[in-house]
């Protein structure tokens, strides 16, 4: 049997527990009621402010009265009873210092956040108030984003995949310089790496030549070809002339040269004279006797690559092009045992070269590209006298 101590010792430890159940519970209870006051039911009235896809996480975890602090009291001054004014709001959660960079969205820079994100819900990500790129367009000219040929990031409306919305370091609100945003997308191996790189490629001048977003040329290029070159190199040096190489005239630089990087001088597209022999038909300059110049691939020692005042695109008459290499022909009797001055090598008589009559030059017996005959001559022949016939009758 138990003591009268001990059961009086119990009654007192079973009481003690009982209280401090009770006062749990009244705990639990004052503070609910705190939470009710502090925490109202807003959904009551306000339900389309408290459903969406999207719903601003501050709504979620400290409720409406988290930035309306005092909910229809008559001594709260800032309007929509906020505890402060536009931006200064937003920055009591968000990090100020990434709103603030060197670069900054006009929107973000006035503190109107509300023109792109709303503060409750949204069906939209971020809570934008509409999808990119519509929203962008309601200040940005839509049109200027619409051409031809689109840039996939802006077909695509993902405008943000080149630029921050809100701030950053880099012009035009980039989310890094060029050319290593457009390395991004664009393999870094086709632009560097060869042993010449067009100017504007090295210096990541990618905008020079193409526009990032539309433009009515393929590539997205800021002008027709070839003015997009004459942009840089002087439209002077490609007119005036007589006589202009087929590409030149018709303004196909790129049929030449490559736009980006190469690995030959003047970033031709390939080795001279492989890149002649792209357009004319090599077994033409393919001969038992090719004139050296030839045999070398030296093409521009006699040929201008883009225009000239002369037949042939020569650098000068042709007999002056020939003298250059060939100097002793002019001082001596040429073809001797003609006569005391030897054949002329040019005159008003006009003579056949490739079908058609033109004045008498080196051109006349010699063929300047090679020959299956001795001397480059033009036709059968071993010595001078057996090409006379060409020309004067037996």
């Amino acid at each position: 049997m138990l003591t009268p101590m001990v059961r009086q010792s119990a009654f007192f430890h079973t009481t003690a527990l009982r209280l401090l159940v009770f006062a749990f519970v009244v705990l639990a209870f004052c503070s609910g009621m705190a939470d009710a006051k502090e925490q109202p039911d807003c959904s009551k009235c306000h339900k389309i402010q408290m459903t969406g896809k999207v719903v601003h996480p501050i709504i979620k975890t400290g409720g409406c009265v988290a930035c309306h602090t005092k909910p229809h009291e008559k001594d709260a001054k800032p309007m929509k009873f906020l505890f402060a004014k536009g931006a200064e709001l937003c920055w009591k959660c968000h990090d100020k210092k990434k709103f603030a960079d060197t670069v900054t969205h006009p929107p973000v820079a006035e503190g109107e956040c509300l023109s792109c994100h709303d503060p409750h819900i949204s069906d939209n990500p971020k809570l934008l108030t509409s999808a990119a790129p519509g929203l962008c367009y309601t200040c940005h000219d839509k049109t200027k984003f619409e051409n031809k040929s689109i840039h996939p990031p802006v077909a695509s409306g993902m405008c943000t995949s080149c630029h921050n919305p809100h701030s950053g370091p880099n012009k035009k609100l980039l989310l890094s310089a060029a050319p290593e945003l457009c390395y991004t997308c664009h393999d870094k191996t086709m632009f560097s790496g060869m042993k010449k790189v067009h100017g504007p490629v090295g210096s990541g001048l990618c905008a020079s030549c193409h526009n990032p977003h539309a433009s009515p040329e393929k590539k997205l290029l800021v002008d027709v070809l070839p003015d997009v070159c004459f942009r840089c190199h002087s439209k002077s040096n490609f007119e005036g002339q007589k006589f202009k190489h087929a590409p030149v005239a018709s303004g196909i630089c790129t049929d030449c040269h490559a736009p980006h990087q190469s690995n030959e001088k003047r970033l031709l597209l390939e080795k001279v004279p492989d890149l002649c022999f792209k357009c004319h038909y090599e077994e033409e300059f393919r001969s038992r006797n090719s004139h050296p110049p030839v045999s070398a691939g030296m093409c521009m020692v006699c040929h201008e690559p883009h225009g000239a005042d002369t037949e042939r695109l020569l650098m000068s008459p042709i007999n002056d092009v020939c003298l250059n290499c060939h100097p002793r022909i002019a001082t001596a009797p040429h073809a001797s045992g003609i006569g005391p001055k030897g054949h002329p090598l040019e005159s008003k008589r006009r003579v056949v070269v490739d079908g058609k009559r033109v004045p008498l030059s080196c051109a006349g017996c010699h063929d300047p590209h090679g020959s299956t005959w001795n001397k480059m001559f033009r036709s059968r022949a071993t010595t001078f006298f057996e090409m006379c016939s060409r020309c004067h009758d037996k």
